[in-house]
């Protein structure tokens, strides 16, 4: 929150954000994968800064646009089709992906491989899909490589599309699927 008030960074909104948010709000959400550990911490601040979380979390896009649209940034992608657009279908996109409504095996959601049909200009950079190592593919790159569990938090420089990426320094939270099970 400071670094995006000292203008120094962006942020938009991904899964965990919206579910916080809607809890704060009050509203019912299924408190799974690490939300409990944010609410713990949250409830151990002073109200002020509850509020400030709530309004924080309130205020974050569900994508951005950078240097005259030729980039993209939404947290689980975003087909050219909804590039700009605010509408409730952009939001559930840009928040979960493409997903069937259907589980694996291990209770997980079966996804879709959005960015094999993307042949939009802009480039998308995205992430909520755990790769192994950063993955291209069609002018869109999914830089989640797992951090949370234990893998790498990974980070694109643009323009030059130079990737920095650093080793967790531990296993935040236990995947339900290895992270060496988990494509490259």
């Amino acid at each position: 929150m400071n670094m995006i008030a000292a203008g120094r960074a962006f942020c938009v909104a991904g899964t965990h954000d919206d579910k916080c948010l809607r809890f704060l709000k009050g509203n019912g959400v299924k408190v799974a994968h690490g939300l409990q550990l944010t609410l713990d911490q949250l409830a151990t601040q002073p109200p002020e800064f509850r509020e400030a979380a709530t309004a924080f979390l309130g205020t974050l896009p569900i994508q951005m646009s950078f240097d005259g649209g030729r980039l993209i940034v939404a947290h689980a992608g975003l087909p050219e089709d909804l590039h700009g657009k605010q509408s409730a279908r952009a939001k559930a996109f840009a928040l979960y992906g493409d997903t069937s409504g259907e589980s694996d095996e291990l209770g997980l959601p079966i996804r879709g491989n959005w960015a094999e049909n993307y042949r939009g200009a802009a480039m998308v950079v995205y992430g909520h899909v755990v790769t192994r190592t950063a993955r291209w593919q069609n002018r869109t790159i999914c830089i989640d490589t797992g951090c949370v569990f234990g893998g790498e938090l990974t980070a694109l420089r643009y323009p030059e599309c130079e990737l920095v990426c650093v080793p967790a320094v531990r296993e935040y939270f236990e995947p339900k699927r290895p992270l060496s099970e988990i494509p490259s």
